[in-house]
């Protein structure tokens, strides 16, 4: 899928004539580091080429920003990249670990505590309700 996908951005018209260089670099240090997070062990040369994948990706993806294809880069999922590394070092390799765990923790609170609204003040009744379930837990 990462080879398609890569593919796909090379050939990739931009908008206005620019170089889509920037977009392959930060495409490519995006798939490497997820091809590399997810070797069953770890060295430290390996640990060196994940933290420099996603230092290239922080690098490159201004371009991003630019091309109008995203307004920031400010989201759970990207920032807990930058502790994989620590997080190896620390616990060993992370097989068998996804981000699925906040959707489904987002679903549940925000959904259940939004039916348990009368639909004003929405904000106020979610977290009254969230703050009542976490006392009787």
């Amino acid at each position: 899928m990462c080879a398609i996908l890569l593919r796909l951005i090379v050939g990739l018209l931009v908008p206005g004539g620019q170089d889509s260089s920037h977009i392959v670099k930060a495409v490519h240090a995006m798939l490497d580091f997820l091809y590399l997070v997810q070797f069953p062990c770890h060295t430290s040369d390996y640990l060196d080429q994940l933290h420099a994948s996603l230092a290239s990706f922080h690098k490159h993806k201004v371009v991003f920003i630019d091309l109008e294809a995203q307004k920031h880069f400010n989201f759970p999922k990207l920032h807990g990249l930058s502790h994989y590394v620590t997080s190896i070092r620390l616990f060993g390799t992370i097989d068998n670990y996804n981000t699925e765990q906040t959707k489904c923790l987002h679903i549940t609170f925000t959904k259940d505590a939004y039916h348990a609204t009368n639909c004003k003040d929405k904000f106020y009744q979610m977290t009254v309700w969230l703050e009542c379930c976490e006392k009787v837990q």
